[in-house]
Formats: C-alpha cells, sequence, structure tokens
C-alpha cells in the first residue's frame, strides 16, 4: 500500500473474499476429489463433492453445513491440492480456511480438546528425546 491509501480491515478483506469465493465457485467438487485429508474427514469419504463444497460454502456465509462439509473443514491440512484441482482459481483452500473461521465462530464446529493433543505431542517428543531428556522435560 502506498502513502495515503486507506487501510483495509481484515474483516472487510475476510467479507470480500467470501464473496468472490461464493460467486466464482462452480460447486463441481474438484478440489474435493483432489484433497488427500477426505478419508480422515469424519462423514466425507464416500460423499458427493459437489454438495460437500455446497456445506463449505454454507459454513462459508455463517450456515451450519452439514456433517461432510463440517468434517472436511476440520481436516483440511492446507496441502494446496484443491487449488491445483480448481478449474475458476477460486482458491479452494482459502475457502476452506475461512469456512473454518467461520464455523469456530458460529459454534457449527466444536471447541477442540487440547488434553488429547498434547498426549500426542508428548509422544512423538518421546520418539526424539533420550531418557534423561525425557525425565527432564516430560
Amino acid at each position: 500500500m502506498g502513502p495515503g491509501e486507506p487501510l483495509v480491515s481484515l474483516s472487510a478483506l475476510r467479507e470480500a473474499e467470501t464473496s468472490r469465493i461464493t460467486a466464482a465457485c462452480l460447486r463441481c467438487g474438484a478440489c474435493f476429489a483432489a484433497c488427500p485429508m477426505v478419508p480422515f474427514a469424519p462423514g466425507a469419504e464416500g460423499a458427493a463433492g459437489g454438495a460437500v463444497v455446497e456445506g463449505v460454502l454454507d459454513l462459508l456465509n455463517g450456515g451450519p453445513g452439514d456433517e461432510a462439509s463440517r468434517g472436511w473443514v476440520a481436516a483440511c491440512t492446507r496441502s494446496g491440492s484443491c487449488n491445483a484441482a480448481c478449474p475458476e482459481a477460486v482458491n479452494p483452500m482459502l475457502m476452506l480456511r475461512l469456512a473454518k473461521w467461520r464455523a469456530n465462530e458460529t459454534g457449527a464446529l466444536p471447541k477442540r480438546d487440547a488434553r488429547d493433543a498434547m498426549a500426542r505431542v508428548k509422544a512423538f517428543a518421546r520418539l526424539t528425546m533420550t531418557e534423561e531428556e525425557q525425565a527432564r522435560w516430560l
């Protein structure tokens, strides 16, 4: 941005991107078909890609989505495989990120319990630490 140009707020940018994505998306499901995380998304495996994308767009716009779309949004690891598959350059990776953000705000996605994640972090740490380091840090 140059001097004298107005700053754009994050919420305005998010709303602009939400509108752009909603208008540009063909709901073809190519992004869903290309995603390596679908088998790990609750309710998404075997679902019709176009229907799941429609649910993600619902989440993006503040709706509840459905089980498959919520599962896919939650499982996204931002691999970028979806972006390469999109025929309209919608940026499905951003679509999923913004949908997750909105779903967390609206309560469509349940809050995560970090206790489970910490147990896994400790397990991975044990694989790389000596017994002495484990006694000191864990």
